[in-house]
């Protein structure tokens, strides 16, 4: 961890309350950002759940999982970039990957850019390995993306 703070970082359970936070982490975080209302309707929608993490009061982080039969989805991670490196990815994909094996997932899958070493990084620390490549699937800049999985 790079940055330390008297405050601890604590991950929970986002809220309908905590969605203009997470649309604005996504805005920073993601060239392609959902909106609001996808986000509102995602959390309404009975298959996501969404986690933010807090330092004090401020939501510096989330992560969005979708759970379908026996399968976990990782859709989102996106931390603030000042708050980076602190741990609170981390703190987020562990707290989902507690979620998926509640929810008595099989396996979890996740897609990320080729690019996005730092995050590869932190999947190959938990044990999730690519299994294939998506040619020109990000735009904004046009890129493939790894599809990872790993066991729950």
């Amino acid at each position: 961890m790079g940055k330390t703070s008297r405050y601890e970082l604590i991950v929970i359970k986002a809220e309908e309350k905590d969605i203009s936070d997470i649309y604005q982490i996504g805005t920073v975080s993601f060239s392609d950002a959902w909106r609001e209302e996808t986000i509102r309707n995602d959390m309404k929608g009975g298959h996501s759940c969404y986690f933010i993490a807090k330092l004090a009061k401020k939501v510096i982080g989330y992560g969005c999982f979708w759970f379908i039969a026996d399968e976990a989805q990782l859709m989102n991670i996106g931390v603030l970039p000042e708050y980076r490196r602190m741990g609170a990815a981390e703190k987020i994909l562990k707290q989902g990957l507690e979620e998926a094996a509640e929810r008595h997932m099989e396996v979890i899958f996740l897609e990320v850019r080729v690019s996005n070493l730092p995050a590869q990084s932190l999947y190959r620390k938990h044990n999730f390995q690519t299994v294939s490549v998506r040619q020109d699937v990000y735009e904004l800049p046009r890129e493939n993306g790894y599809i990872m999985s790993r066991k729950v």
